[in-house]
């Protein structure tokens, strides 16, 4: 199980309209999302965390298995990047 305390994040709220996906502002909220995985995922708190993916995820396209918390959060910024 996971249980993360002490951790603040701020995020600054915006009306978003479709135009704003058209104009860009879209790769800005992934370079925050990717910036703020790769901060947690060095985050010391985590180092022994695990996840466990049951197999019924499998159906969403995840592997069951164990994996290593901050691993996981850094793989999934690189995918996102």
């Amino acid at each position: 199980m996971i249980h993360i305390e002490n951790l603040n994040m701020t995020i600054n709220t915006a009306t978003m309209t479709s135009g704003d996906i058209e104009t860009g502002h879209d790769s800005d909220i992934r370079t925050d999302l990717v910036d703020t995985l790769r901060i947690i995922s060095k985050d010391e708190r985590l180092k022994h965390e695990t996840l466990v993916i049951p197999e019924i995820c499998e159906q969403y396209g995840f592997s069951e298995g164990n994996y290593r918390l901050p691993e996981l959060l850094h793989f999934l910024a690189d995918m996102l990047e």
